[in-house]
């Protein structure tokens, strides 16, 4: 069959770029805010591979990262008229997305919707007349089920984590059980700009970004991840060889000068962590790499990691208020942050800590101290966001129960205001307290020649001079006007 998978077109104008596919949270980039940023599109990268591994001809479009217009995916689609259509959704995205999947239903295609809101929302979804099928939870190989059975134009009522219509009304049937991800092939990179995906974590360019695990052991409320992406609390790593098996393969095929580790956490299993560092020593595999990982790293982790490469790590912090940190069921403690940003300035692996404001519990004083922990703690960069309850967490269910939910429609989920308040707290409140921090962290980074220099030399290697220049404008606005 003839099957497009795509991150479809959506906003993207002179202030702002919606990011979706790939992302832990769908949002718009404000570009006077952030960094030039396109996430990889894994899901659909691993399910356009397993797809194209099961014979059929895969079409693999991420028509956000190329920067298309409406018309011209139109276009695209017209011309490669496939048989099945494949988007990922999310939840400020989703009319964006279900107006596009009329699009194809009008082409003729069969019509397939997967990502967090269908996950979230299977049967709202699915009672659109253009809507086909949702997959729920992890979707690549239901997906690969799902086409052979229409192409011998067999029974779907048999395939795990699908939603279909029966005598028109929706069935959502179980979840599919956990596949053992170290059989599964690489994401299909082929047919994607890969020159697009630099994260401005990394310090090198070009690099590429990939998963050594899937799963997390954790059941953070807000988290997209347990709740919504894998539907469970687990964890499933690859082996140590298969893991830098792609490290080499990112390098020599894709002169990757740096790779990083978009697990939910890198770090989970510390003895793998080591056995990884060990096989890229063996094998005397040249190349830096950053990951995402848990600030419960002891000394002997981050040296091996150090000595294999490691050049950079993230971990969530997210509240410096110990009953914020319990109230979102967060398994760190603040004394082992604290602890993990010594020992990565003792073995010299730059550290980044992520926050965000509006967790339940938050009020002006809980802001205060976590800014004041953010901005004494001493790692080299830091990220500050707004806490959004999306549809499948149990945040959201919190939310929703208690009456916090201050959002009229989907796309104020988008990540340009806060969709809750609290009655010590209001929503401008916390959006305000992110764009101060915001602030404080563009002036950091200014100030500090090295990092300001390494930033100006990834936007060149991302996009040239005029990269630079828009960027440097853009910064400035946002520094001289506010939000």
């Amino acid at each position: 069959m003839r099957v497009l998978l795509a991150n479809l077109p959506w906003i993207r104008d002179g202030e702002k770029v919606g990011l979706r596919a790939g992302s832990r949270w769908p949002h718009l980039k404000s570009k006077r805010e952030q960094l030039p940023y396109y996430p990889f599109p894994f899901f659909l990268a691993y399910a356009a591979a397993v797809a194209k591994e099961a014979g059929h001809e895969v079409h693999l479009k991420d028509a956000i990262a190329e920067e298309m217009t409406d018309t011209g995916f139109l276009d695209y689609m017209r011309d490669v008229k496939p048989d099945v259509a494949v988007f990922e959704t999310s939840t400020p995205s989703i009319n964006n997305d279900m107006a596009w999947t009329a699009k194809a239903k009008e082409l003729g295609a069969a019509t397939v919707l997967t990502g967090p809101h269908v996950t979230g929302c299977p049967t709202e979804v699915l009672s659109e007349g253009y809507v086909d099928y949702v997959i729920i939870y992890e979707y690549e190989y239901p997906l690969r089920e799902l086409l052979g059975a229409l192409e011998k134009k067999g029974d779907v009522g048999g395939i795990k984590s699908l939603g279909y219509k029966k005598r028109k009304k929706a069935v959502i049937n179980d979840k599919a059980p956990i596949e053992d991800i170290n059989k599964m092939p690489y994401p299909l990179r082929d047919e994607l700009p890969m020159e697009k995906y630099i994260d401005p974590f990394c310090k090198h360019a070009p690099n590429a970004q990939m998963m050594s695990s899937r799963g997390c052991p954790y059941q953070c409320i807000y988290c997209l991840e347990p709740w919504v992406f894998y539907g469970a609390r687990s964890f499933r790593a690859r082996t140590p060889e298969s893991v830098v098996d792609e490290m080499q393969y990112l390098v020599e095929k894709y002169h990757a000068k740096e790779i990083y580790f978009d697990d939910s956490s890198f770090s989970v299993d510390q003895e793998r962590v080591l056995k990884i560092c060990k096989e890229i020593r063996k094998r005397r595999l040249k190349v830096y790499w950053s990951c995402m990982a848990d600030a419960k790293l002891q000394g002997e982790t981050l040296g091996a990691m150090k000595e294999a490469g490691c050049i950079a790590l993230k971990f969530g912090v997210e509240s410096a208020d110990p009953t914020i940190l319990k109230n979102i069921n967060k398994h760190i403690n603040l004394e082992e942050v604290r602890t993990v940003v010594k020992l990565l300035k003792k073995v010299g692996i730059e550290s980044h800590a992520t926050y965000m404001f509006g967790l339940p519990g938050e009020t002006k004083e809980t802001i205060k101290n976590t800014v004041d922990f953010a901005f004494g703690l001493g790692t080299d960069t830091a990220q500050f966001s707004i806490a959004i309850p999306y549809p499948g967490t149990k945040f959201y269910e919190m939310a929703k129960k208690e009456g916090w939910l201050k959002a009229e429609k989907w796309e104020d989920y988008a990540g340009q205001g806060a969709v809750i308040e609290y009655p010590q707290l209001s929503s401008e409140e916390i959006a305000e307290a992110v764009h101060d921090c915001r602030r404080k962290i563009m002036m950091k980074v200014a100030l500090n020649p090295k990092q300001s220099l390494q930033y100006l030399k990834m936007i060149w290697d991302y996009g040239g001079t005029k990269a630079v220049v828009e960027n440097i404008i853009q910064k400035m606005s946002y520094l001289m006007k506010g939000k």
